[in-house]
């Protein structure tokens, strides 16, 4: 405790954090003390000061000046725990007493070096998430949409062609960010026709690109990760753009007019080639040719079902709507191999 009220005391850990001489387990340890530290004493509340040494302001201004920089010269395990500390930090900082934030986090989404730029996606992502269920705060949503998105959507359209680890974590945050930005309403810059086909198109590179899978076990395990997670979050990204804003026949009345624009050109421009990248998708899996993780094909499951709620899209499923039954939807509710392992492994979780 005394330690911990001296000043500098949070620039040392976080030049402990960044040394390249330190072993990584000393890093971790010294990484969840500092996150535990953030999380307990930033909000600078009357109950947290009773308890705990408060964070002068020396040591605030230090965290939020290498914070990111912090974050970007992390493994990975380690930028997880920075990651939640900033969080923390922008919910009581941002933006009145952070200002030059989203300066900082637009140096790294335009750095040469992919990993800075992907500190800059995860710092991205701690922002928006802050405000993606709130409508009297949208104009956060919405400016942040129209400065930094359009590089994002540079980001993910570079990344997506790209089978490195990296580059498909950098499509997945990317695709993270523009879901979140969508949770309560949709910014103004998306609505434009040009960024719709632009992130449309990224999404369906994502959504058709091959996932590497073991096909004898056909488990979760045996896919690629980055790979599989990025293309699960290009789907919620479309399945909630149509749901919510694309769809006339789903339209709430009382948004019906503010987006009833918005759906007619998404209905007439974009949701016919989309219906054929889905039903692609479901034929594949049928085929044992594509692979998808239980929750993609609940998703893809989910815009099949919105579809047929409206009619131009219902044109587009009803030929199919024999072969997805047969070969999608039934061989899914069929009792499997897994069922069978859990009936006898864990009779009452079943």
């Amino acid at each position: 405790m005394s330690l911990e009220s001296q000043d500098g005391f949070l620039g040392i850990l976080l030049q402990m954090i960044i040394a390249t001489d330190i072993p990584i387990g000393t890093k971790q340890s010294v990484s969840i003390y500092f996150k535990n530290r953030i999380r307990r004493s930033w909000s600078g509340s009357q109950r947290a000061l009773e308890q705990y040494a408060p964070i002068n302001e020396a040591d605030r201004l230090v965290t939020k000046d290498n914070l990111l920089l912090a974050i970007y010269s992390s493994p990975q395990a380690i930028k997880l725990q920075l990651t939640e500390c900033l969080g923390v930090a922008l919910k009581y900082d941002f933006p009145e007493q952070w200002p030059q934030f989203l300066v900082q986090v637009k140096e790294f989404l335009h750095a040469p070096d992919a990993q800075k730029v992907y500190a800059g996606l995860l710092a991205l992502l701690e922002v928006v998430r802050m405000y993606r269920y709130t409508t009297s705060k949208r104009d956060h949503i919405d400016n942040i949409a129209l400065e930094l998105l359009p590089q994002l959507q540079k980001i993910a359209d570079d990344a997506v062609s790209s089978n490195d680890d990296l580059a498909m974590r950098l499509t997945w945050i990317s695709f993270k960010v523009y879901f979140n930005c969508i949770q309560s309403g949709i910014p103004p810059s998306f609505q434009a026709p040009d960024q719709l086909v632009a992130w449309g198109t990224s999404f369906i590179k994502m959504i058709e690109k091959p996932v590497a899978f073991d096909k004898e076990t056909m488990d979760e395990d045996s896919a690629k990760e980055p790979v599989w997670k990025a293309k699960k979050w290009a789907i919620r990204s479309i399945n909630r753009l149509y749901a919510r804003y694309g769809n006339p026949a789903l339209l709430p009345a009382s948004d019906s007019k503010k987006n009833m624009p918005f759906a007619k050109l998404f209905t007439a421009n974009f949701l016919p080639q989309l219906v054929q990248v889905y039903l692609k998708q479901v034929e594949g899996y049928a085929t044992g040719q594509i692979w998808m993780s239980l929750r993609i094909r609940g998703l893809v499951a989910q815009f099949l079902s919105d579809c047929v709620k409206e009619k131009s899209a219902w044109k587009l499923v009803k030929p199919h709507t024999e072969g997805i039954v047969s070969h999608f939807i039934f061989p899914q509710m069929c009792f499997s191999r897994a069922d069978q392992e859990l009936w006898e492994d864990n009779p009452v979780e079943y």
